[in-house]
C-alpha cells in the first residue's frame, strides 16, 4: 500500500467529468472550505457556468489537465464511463482516485491502482436534478469504501464537513445498496407516474394528477421520517380490507397488464411490513396474499 500525502482541507482536489453530481459536489466542497484546484467538463457552456459559480477554481475541458494539479481526484461521470475515463488518465503514485458511483466496485479504478494511486468510492445517497444542487448534499449518507485507512478516514471527515455522514460499504455489497437507492428514488418516481396515469378515467391528465398526488407523497415521506416503519404504512393492506384490494387489482389491470402486475408485485413484496402493525388478521393476510399471488401469475 503506497503512502499518500497528509490529507486535509488544503489538499488539492480535482472533480472530473462534472455533470449534475460533480458540479454540485465541487460547489459544496468549495463552500465547505476545501481546496478545489480544478474541475473538468466537456461542454463549453457548462464550463462557463462553473467558472461563474466557483471563480477561484480552474475549469478545463481535459480530465488529464485537471488530474495533473490534484492529489485527490473525484471521477463523477455516469457509471458506464468511469472505468474508461480512469484508463485514459496517466496517474501518478501517491494520488487518490475516488469514484462517486453507487454500484461500481473499486476494481473500476484498477488502472489508477496499478499506476500506484490509492482508490476509493464515495457515493452520496441523493438525487441531483440540476448542476446547482449543492445544498442537497446536506443530511445525506455517503457510502464510503477504501482499502487505505487514511483515505477512508479523510472521506468520513469530508462527509461530515459537507453536512452529512459516512457509512462503510464493500464492493460486494454495492448491488443491494444501489438497488435499494433506485427503489426509493427512480422507481418511486416511476410508480408515482403509474399512479398519476390511473386518473385517466376521471378525465384528468397525468401532469394534473401528479400535482394532486404530491401532497399525499409529502405526507407519506413525513410519516416515514416521524413514525418509521411499519407505522407509516397505511391503506387496505394494513386494515385487511380484502374487497378493496380486489377492486384495486381490477382497476389497475384495466389500465394495463403491466400496471396490474406492478400493483400486485409491490403489494405482495411489502405485505409483511403491513402485517407488522398487527391490524391484519392471519385470515385476511392469507386471502390478500392469494389475491396478489394469483394476479402475479397471470
Amino acid at each position: 500500500m503506497s503512502p499518500i500525502p497528509e490529507l486535509n482541507k488544503d489538499t488539492p482536489i480535482a472533480v472530473i467529468a462534472a455533470g449534475r453530481l460533480g458540479s454540485s459536489l465541487a460547489v459544496a466542497l468549495v463552500n465547505a472550505g476545501y481546496n478545489v484546484a480544478a474541475i473538468s467538463s466537456r461542454q463549453a457552456s457548462h464550463r462557463e457556468w462553473l467558472s461563474s459559480r466557483v471563480e477561484s477554481v480552474v475549469v478545463v475541458e481535459n480530465p488529464q489537465t485537471a488530474a495533473n494539479v490534484a492529489n485527490v481526484v473525484f471521477i463523477t461521470a455516469p457509471d458506464a464511463a468511469i472505468e474508461e475515463i480512469c484508463a485514459d488518465i496517466d496517474w501518478r503514485s501517491h494520488q487518490a482516485v475516488v469514484h462517486c458511483a453507487g454500484v461500481l466496485p473499486l476494481s473500476a479504478l484498477d488502472r489508477a491502482r496499478i499506476a500506484g494511486a490509492e482508490t476509493a468510492g464515495f457515493h452520496p445517497l441523493q438525487t441531483f436534478p440540476t448542476a446547482d444542487s449543492s445544498q442537497r448534499l446536506k443530511d445525506v449518507s455517503f457510502a464510503t469504501e477504501s482499502l487505505n485507512p487514511a483515505l477512508f478516514y479523510w472521506l468520513r471527515i469530508l462527509a461530515t464537513d459537507l453536512g452529512g455522514s459516512a457509512f462503510k460499504i464493500e464492493s460486494s455489497q454495492r448491488g443491494a445498496y444501489h438497488a435499494s437507492a433506485v427503489m426509493a428514488c427512480g422507481l418511486l418516481a416511476g410508480l408515482t407516474g403509474l399512479a398519476a396515469e390511473m386518473w385517466e378515467p376521471l378525465g384528468i391528465e397525468r401532469a394534473d394528477a401528479l400535482k394532486r398526488l404530491i401532497p399525499l407523497l409529502r405526507a407519506t415521506v413525513d410519516a416515514l421520517d416521524e413514525k418509521g416503519l411499519p407505522d407509516a404504512m397505511t391503506g387496505p393492506f394494513v386494515r385487511g380490507d380484502v374487497d378493496t384490494v380486489a377492486t384495486h387489482l381490477e382497476a389497475a389491470g384495466n389500465r394495463s397488464i403491466e400496471t396490474g402486475n406492478a400493483y400486485a408485485a409491490l403489494a405482495e413484496a411489502s405485505l409483511h411490513i403491513a402485517k407488522e402493525q398487527d391490524g391484519l388478521s392471519d385470515s385476511a393476510y392469507a386471502r390478500i396474499k392469494l389475491l396478489l399471488s394469483d394476479e402475479n401469475q397471470t
